[in-house]
């Protein structure tokens, strides 16, 4: 047989074998379904391990406590185990950062404050980014803060306490859990609203509390669901609350608003990320179960003890509150002069 006659029965023309040519359109029409059909079955066994969860705030906080209560009931939602891991510093970015590059299989998720939106505009070198590299799944809800005092301070009211804070030429002292955590900011959008300079003191957590009880630290905002029972048993005084409006546990205590303080609200939501790259179908998944976790009765009883109010939101509409804050924050850090890290 000669050369050609060979090259032919070798290389056949593909209109000789239309179904050869078919069922090569199949293969590269299913290469992306493949990767699909795994990605569905992977969300159908979805969890069939136990889950870890990364919350980059200090043990004992009001953020944590918030955290551990809504990952113990989703827990029981999911029907797995949620193992817990506290891993503070740099503003939460440390812990953030892990979850960040985690393996995007819905098996390591975040839960965070409003610090999460806060850090890109006072660490310029984040190991993320925050509006990209995480999905939003669910808030948890949204807890006020309280600005509180020691009792021997001696202030009647948040007028009086204003006027001796502008009268005051060195400025008072106020606590926070951290440079740019919410409890800073809170501070800072009340004191621009009010007009008045004070020397921020930053400690590592939330155990600022006993500074302000024993009065070498002026002021602080500190979230209701741990200030509360200092409160209510005379250890700190509640001068207003941060919310738009006043706080179911403390009814008798001013908002910031009310006295007259514009643009001074500010509330701490705490909430649920992934990975940016998880499946679309763990995400919603997630998001469905931490919706029905947070229907429950029992929750919502612990939580309104606590102060901490329903924020029901789908996985996109917390994804576009996220960016909505981080741009918020962003001009706020700027506003109170803050310099980026």
């Amino acid at each position: 047989m000669s050369g050609p006659a060979m090259a032919r029965r070798g290389a056949p023309h593909p209109i000789r074998h239309p179904a050869a040519a078919m069922l090569a359109a199949v293969a590269l029409a299913c290469g992306g379904a493949t990767s699909s059909f795994a990605q569905a079955d992977a969300a159908a066994n979805w969890p069939s391990k136990p889950i870890h969860a990364m919350v980059p705030l200090a043990p004992g906080t009001g953020g944590d406590v918030v955290a551990r209560l809504a990952l113990n009931a989703l827990s029981q939602t999911l029907g797995q185990s949620i193992v817990i891991e506290n891993k503070g510093g740099a503003g939460g970015t440390i812990g953030a950062g892990q979850v960040a590059k985690a393996e995007p299989d819905g098996y390591a998720l975040l839960v965070h404050s409003s610090t999460h939106v806060i850090a890109s505009a006072l660490y310029t070198n984040l190991p993320y980014d925050t509006a990209n590299d995480f999905a939003a799944v669910a808030p948890i809800g949204v807890v006020p803060s309280a600005l509180v005092v020691s009792p021997s301070k001696g202030f009647k009211d948040l007028k009086d306490f204003v006027d001796k804070a502008k009268a005051n030429a060195a400025g008072f002292t106020y606590a926070s859990a951290g440079v740019g955590a919410t409890t800073h900011l809170t501070a800072e959008r009340f004191r621009i609203s009010a007009g008045f300079n004070a020397v921020h003191v930053p400690f590592r957590g939330g155990g600022f509390q006993p500074e302000i009880i024993a009065g070498r630290v002026d002021f602080g905002y500190s979230p209701i669901a741990t200030s509360l029972p200092n409160i209510k048993e005379g250890r700190l005084q509640a001068l207003a609350v941060s919310s738009p409006k006043r706080a179911t546990a403390l009814p008798d205590v001013p908002t910031t608003l009310e006295m007259g303080y514009a643009d001074s609200d500010y509330v701490i939501w705490f909430g649920i990320f992934l990975p940016a790259k998880t499946p679309r179908a763990i995400v919603d998944k997630l998001a469905d179960a931490t919706r029905r976790t947070l229907e429950q009765p029992a929750l919502r009883e612990r939580f309104a003890g606590l102060d901490v109010s329903p924020m029901p939101m789908s996985p996109r509409e917390f994804d576009a509150l996220v960016r909505k804050d981080i741009v918020a924050n962003a001009a706020l850090a700027k506003a109170a002069g803050l310099k980026p890290n």
